[in-house]
């Protein structure tokens, strides 16, 4: 018996993009008739032109495309109506999921981490802390239930609550202190003081993404929606 060997490669086999293929299929995505219309672009290529400078500045020299083709599509959709909501702002101006795995950080699992971009997101590593110290170690997340054990490094806590390095508590309210933004309930962040604080509304002053109650950090003001214009 003789076997028929594969002369052809399907789709799964294509060579990954590389970063200057990647951002050039983010700007054909993110640049649709609508998005070229309302920011008045000269034409197509010229929107084209600048979503890939941007896309350059946002995607870090060492990348994996192997969820590429996903984010793509995500961008694709965000821009689809030139009106961009709090989600599809994460996605395109911090590579939020689907896009966080295009994300190559130096740090492998088990390595010491303070946030998630330290940590190999292509491999599924996030930055797991514990709130009895202000750096993690890079995980594939294992999350647990309110009051479970969470001792293990790769033990995180389900949300509203924090792991205090033994096991998963209720979040802290606003004014009681903390050591990690983990620590504070749902609409507080762990100010530089080491309390819990309320977050901002849209509107109001910031400084970074997680004092936001809603949306993220854009230009020093909290926003949850980005209109594309002219401007």
């Amino acid at each position: 018996m003789t076997l028929a060997l594969a002369t052809s490669c399907g789709e799964d086999d294509k060579p990954p993009r590389s970063r200057e293929q990647f951002c050039r299929s983010w700007a054909e995505a993110a640049c649709s008739t609508d998005v070229v219309d309302v920011c008045q672009a000269a034409d197509r290529e010229a929107c084209i032109d600048s979503q890939d400078e941007f896309c350059h500045d946002l995607v870090p020299e060492d990348f994996a495309d192997s969820n590429g083709d996903e984010c793509i599509e995500a961008v694709k959709a965000a821009y689809r109506d030139a009106d961009l909501d709090e989600d599809e702002l994460l996605i395109v101006l911090r590579l939020g999921e689907p896009c966080n795995e295009l994300v190559v950080g130096p740090s492998e699992e088990g390595d010491s981490c303070t946030e998630n971009t330290d940590c190999d997101a292509s491999a599924g590593l996030e930055c797991v802390r514990k709130a009895d110290s202000d750096k993690g170690t890079c995980q594939v997340p294992m999350e647990v239930g309110g009051g479970r054990d969470c001792e293990a490094a790769q033990k995180t806590c389900e949300l509203g609550f924090y792991c205090d390095g033994e096991n998963c508590l209720e979040a802290k309210e606003a004014d009681e202190e903390c050591t990690i933004q983990e620590e504070c309930a749902e609409a507080t962040f762990c100010s530089s003081a080491g309390v819990c604080t309320d977050a901002a509304a849209v509107g109001d002053a910031c400084g970074e993404d997680y004092e936001c109650a809603r949306g993220i950090c854009d230009e020093g003001r909290c926003t949850s929606r980005i209109r594309l214009a002219r401007s």
